[in-house]
């Protein structure tokens, strides 16, 4: 028996690819459900797409609020299956290599296979956009240092997940934020997570990118930065209190310096410095707290995913699945 492959394919104004892509997905997973995700298209992707779609297995959604991370939501929320891949609508990530990390995950028995199209230099080949490339780069590498784990490119829009791993999500980026959130939940549930280089391909003449790089780039760099308060709260909590110290520790010292040399008293900036102490140590009291509350929570989820992933194994070690 086979696992039940679940394709999702959120698509906003993708009428000239969403057909090609559909068909070239169906053609590496034959027995796959395919779920299109139209996101509020003004275009024809509907029209486009239910033309693409077998109407016996797949499905063509409609979801109003507008965002990949909103489309996406709404298209693993759908069916249960054993393993879903994310791809996005505009045909440039090729269903060969999405086909790759599917018999990979099932031999690894990882949680998720990236789709790396930064390492093999695919990326920077076919996009044109040079604050794309950039800005991609520097969210890696700032998303690998809050996450605590090194990753190549955390923008990927393909993603082969198993079911343990899509069933502990709680997604909640309604936009582009939602590679990087899946990037930050599987640090957060220690789940196995490889990249592997792919290729990726150019998009065809009529379709844009949605990204915009300063909008979404800010966007998904502030998405992870609460993130990482909420998961690390004693890392982010420390250095406030070591900022907050530092000023204390400038102010203490010009305030007895210069009483020394005058002989007056710096009486505000004693307070100032004074004030910037407590709350550091506010500060650090309150990254502890937080991190003592945090850490049984997160004690429990892991071992609730640990479960889940454990049942999945036997079940494909069997064949049931």
């Amino acid at each position: 028996m086979e696992p039940v492959v679940c394709i999702v394919i959120p698509a906003y104004n993708e009428e000239r690819a969403i057909g090609d892509t559909v068909g070239e997905y169906r053609r590496a997973f034959p027995r796959a459900r395919i779920l299109v995700v139209d996101n509020n298209s003004l275009d024809g992707t509907s029209a486009a797409a239910a033309k693409a779609i077998d109407p016996a297995t797949d499905l063509l959604l409609f979801e109003p609020r507008q965002g990949k991370g909103s489309a996406v939501k709404r298209g693993l929320s759908r069916l249960t299956a054993d393993v879903y891949i994310m791809t996005d609508g505009d045909s440039t990530y090729p269903a060969e290599d999405a086909r790759k990390l599917y018999d990979e995950l099932i031999l690894s028995r990882a949680d998720m296979l990236v789709g790396d199209r930064v390492t093999g230099g695919a990326y920077g080949q076919q996009n044109k956009r040079l604050g794309h490339s950039l800005g991609n780069q520097l969210l890696t590498t700032v998303i690998s240092g809050l996450a605590g784990q090194s990753y190549n490119d955390v923008l990927s829009g393909l993603r082969v997940m198993s079911g343990p791993f899509v069933s502990a999500l709680d997604m909640r980026s309604a936009g582009f934020q939602l590679e990087t959130e899946l990037n930050i939940i599987a640090a957060y549930l220690r789940a196995d997570v490889i990249e592997r280089p792919i290729a990726y391909r150019q998009r065809d003449e009529g379709s844009v990118s949605k990204l915009n790089t300063i909008r979404d780039g800010i966007r998904i760099l502030a998405f992870a930065l609460t993130n990482w308060i909420s998961f690390a709260p004693m890392q982010a909590f420390s250095l406030l209190a070591m900022a907050s110290w530092l000023v204390a520790a400038s102010l203490g010292y010009r305030a007895i310096s210069g009483f020394i040399e005058s002989g007056w008293p710096y009486t505000t900036t004693a307070v100032t410095g004074a004030a910037a102490g407590m709350f550091g140590a506010l500060a650090l009291f309150t990254g502890l707290t937080l991190r003592v509350l945090g850490r049984d929570s997160r004690r429990r989820e892991i071992a609730r995913f640990l479960e889940t992933k454990r049942s999945w194994n036997a079940r494909l070690d069997a064949g049931t699945i």
